[in-house]
């Protein structure tokens, strides 16, 4: 079965990533003014690291906006070998889910809104926004020993 996410979600978090621009824009001119005005070299220093510090969001969060969709990996699983595939761009990664140490479902106010996988490697999988996340929940579950399912009440990101 193929995963993609939702065009719900890509909305959401292209809103979000929109007021991130806005903000750290507007904070970004007020470093810049501030760079214009001083008088001494010392005072640059804060406003020029500063500066440097929001540049690389900003453009992440633009990339990731005209990317859309794109910007979000596709899953593959596979419940006959057992195993889950995170498809981005020409990226590949390959789980045995005969590994997972720990699925973690979280809900919030009954809904499901999250998946989190936790390997015996060490690997972290984050599955949300997805179109059919109860679908691939339901299959996980079939897939995991009991004793390593959580269902989480409380959602944290």
């Amino acid at each position: 079965m193929e995963f993609h996410v939702s065009k719900e979600h890509v909305r959401r978090e292209s809103r979000k990533a929109v007021y991130l621009i806005l903000f750290l824009a507007v904070v970004s001119a007020g470093l810049v003014a501030k760079v214009l005005s001083t008088e001494k070299i010392s005072d640059l220093f804060f406003p020029i690291i500063g500066l440097l510090v929001f540049a690389p969001p900003i453009f992440g969060s633009y990339k990731r906006i005209r990317e859309g969709k794109g910007a979000y990996p596709v899953l593959e699983l596979d419940e006959l070998n057992g195993k889950v595939a995170v498809l981005h761009k020409d990226l590949k990664v390959i789980v045995d889910l005969s590994q997972i140490k720990n699925l973690r479902l979280q809900r919030k106010s009954g809904q499901l809104v999250s998946i989190l996988l936790k390997t015996s490697s060490g690997e972290n999988l984050r599955f949300d926004g997805y179109e059919n996340l109860d679908v691939l929940a339901s299959a996980l579950e079939r897939l995991t020993p009991k004793e390593s399912i959580t269902n989480a009440s409380f959602y944290h990101r």
